[in-house]
């Protein structure tokens, strides 16, 4: 009895992923994550103000702000903590795999957008823009900055040892 076995030469995987697409995904997936807490945010102060005679929960809100906040101070430095752990490859003077680009960005920035929508919520919680906007306004100062540019996937970090040539990525 003879069956059929395909053959497949080279890599097939489907999960291969080059710069050009890893950075076109990196930009896409930026700038939804930078219109989402924009338009949230449209949305909170629409609430707000059809709902100007419900009482501010200053307890509420309170809490809310201080959740926010803890979440930004603790989530966000490991969010930098694991992207390193993606970008390894850079921190040798080799450059980033796409795929490895693409999470360790990808993290960050979903790390910062919970942080930001959920301070967010806590403005609708509570009925009041303050303090519970204080937290989405620093994860977006957090979130901006952080582009997709891609030069860890096309540039050598350098020699670390070595300022002049060393470069931190993005």
């Amino acid at each position: 009895m003879a069956t059929i076995v395909p053959i497949h030469g080279g890599n097939t995987r489907s999960d291969s992923l080059d710069r050009k697409s890893a950075l076109q995904k990196a930009w896409v997936s930026w700038i939804a994550m930078l219109s989402t807490p924009f338009l949230f945010f449209l949305f909170v102060c629409w609430s707000l103000m059809a709902d100007g005679g419900a009482p501010r929960d200053l307890h509420r809100g309170q809490t809310w702000f201080i959740m926010s906040m803890a979440y930004m101070a603790i989530a966000v430095p490991l969010a930098f903590f694991w992207r390193s752990h993606y970008f390894k490859a850079y921190w040798r003077g080799d450059v980033v795999p796409p795929r490895a680009y693409l999470v360790g960005m990808l993290t960050l920035w979903i790390t910062m957008e919970i942080g930001g929508l959920l301070s967010l919520v806590g403005c609708l919680v509570s009925h009041s823009l303050l303090p519970n906007l204080l937290p989405a306004l620093v994860a977006f100062v957090l979130f901006v900055p952080l582009w997709p540019s891609g030069r860890a996937m096309t540039n050598h970090g350098g020699n670390a040892d070595d300022p002049e040539r060393y470069e931190e990525p993005r």
